[in-house]
């Protein structure tokens, strides 16, 4: 199974016309739709893209953003995982590990590690820098370079 973490940056540039990143998120959405790609996020990133959302945007983003999520979620072209209490303690274990070396992380990004690593998803639609130094088994599609973003292919 080909499978993708979709992350907060990802979802925020899909939705925002006049996101830095938007053109590229594009591509790499239809790449995987195109490719056949399970596309997996999880509760907490939803949480935190809404919030992101309706404080940047309004309202009328955020529950637009949230329909075409309900619309996907029942086409099942997304899976939805829920942050359970043993997931909640990896994020935590992991974040404890990583929060001495990695400056600005988040809980929400470890708990997108813990996920992908129980997984086993090597790949992560984001250019959020913390999918760069989670370890040697993510590889994020998105890469910042200058003031741009540039899609990476995964390598099967």
């Amino acid at each position: 199974m080909k499978a993708c973490f979709i992350d907060t940056w990802a979802y925020l540039a899909l939705a925002n016309r006049r996101d830095a990143g938007h053109a590229v998120a594009l591509d790499v959405d239809a790449f995987l739709e195109e490719q056949g790609w399970v596309s997996v996020t999880s509760d907490w990133v939803l949480d935190e893209t809404l919030t992101r959302l309706h404080g940047l945007a309004g309202a009328e983003v955020a529950l637009r953003f949230l329909g075409d999520l309900d619309a996907q979620l029942a086409a099942r072209r997304l899976l939805l995982l829920n942050v359970s209490p043993p997931r909640f303690e990896a994020a935590v274990r992991l974040f404890r590990r990583l929060a001495p070396k990695v400056p600005r992380l988040s809980l929400t990004d470890c708990t997108s590690f813990a996920l992908m690593d129980e997984l086993d998803v090597r790949w992560a639609f984001t250019a959020d820098k913390h999918f760069f130094t989670a370890g040697p088994k993510v590889g994020p599609l998105v890469t910042p370079v200058d003031a741009a973003f540039v899609f990476r292919p995964p390598i099967s």
